[in-house]
Parts: C-alpha cells; structure tokens; sequence
C-alpha cells in the first residue's frame, strides 16, 4: 500500500494541465472569432480561470503528498485525493482546450490546421488511462471514504 501511495502522488497530472492553460492563454490572445479576440469572450476566459484554478490546486495537492513523503509520513488518503483530482483536472483542462480550439482541436501533431502543436487529443485520450492507473478512481475515493473520513465500506 505504501509504494502504490508514492505511485499516486503523479506531479504531472498539475504539470501537464497548467503546461497546457499556458498554451491555451497565448493562443486565445491571438485567436479571433467574429472579428473579435478569443480572449474577449467571458465564456472562454471562465472556462480557462476555472481550469487554472483546479491545476494550481492540483499542484498544491501534489505538493502535500511530496512533502508528507519527505518527512517520511505515509500520504495515504493524500495520495488517492491527488490521484482522483489530478487525473479529473487533466480530463476537464483538455475537454476546455478542445472547445476553445474548436474544429482544428482534435487535429494530431503533423496537420499544418493543428492547433498548440496537436498536444491536446493525446492529452484528452490519455484521460481514460489516467483514471485506470494506479487503482480506478472509484477505488481512490473508496479509500478517502475508509481511511480518510471513517466512514464504513460501501
């Protein structure tokens, strides 16, 4: 259980989401729709705070369990609430890049349409995996349930 603890203390799950934001401000500063810059719809600046809050809360979770690792606690229920919100914060961060990006979104790297490189559909795809990983989500919040919060087996 220890060692699948350090395994779900994953720093790139806020890594990659707050890598990808960063990305997704510079091209909404430049992208235009109807005549207007992408970043003057509030639609998709909320869409983008939102995301950026979760990834710097992500970060600061991952943070937790890497600092109760060198004081050498065991992040048990940590772990597990680092895993679930990291790997959701990716899910959610290119779910909102694909919708920003719109029709050129989901192009792959080598398209000349793809937009931020073609990062975000392998980001998106490699969501399912990320919940997999390391024990399912669900099984992750099982262990918040039991160890974290007391509360008997469901």
């Amino acid at each position: 259980m220890s060692l699948l603890d350090f395994e779900r203390s994953a720093m790139e799950y806020s890594a990659n989401s707050r890598r990808l934001i960063k990305e997704l401000v510079e091209y909404v500063k430049t992208a235009k729709a109807n005549g207007k810059p992408l970043s003057s719809n509030s639609r998709v600046r909320n869409a983008i705070i939102d995301r950026h809050i979760e990834a710097e809360t992500a970060r600061l979770l991952a943070y937790k369990v890497a600092w109760m690792q060198g004081e050498g606690r065991s992040p048990n229920k940590e772990a597990s609430i680092n895993k679930i919100f990291g790997s959701e914060t990716v899910k959610r961060t290119s779910e909102t890049a694909l919708e920003v990006l719109g029709l050129s979104g989901p192009l792959l790297p080598g398209s000349k349409w793809a937009k931020l490189n073609g990062r975000v559909p392998s980001l998106w795809v490699f969501h399912i995996p990320n919940s997999i990983a390391s024990g399912t989500n669900e099984i992750q919040r099982n262990i918040v349930s039991t160890r974290g919060l007391g509360l008997p087996r469901g």
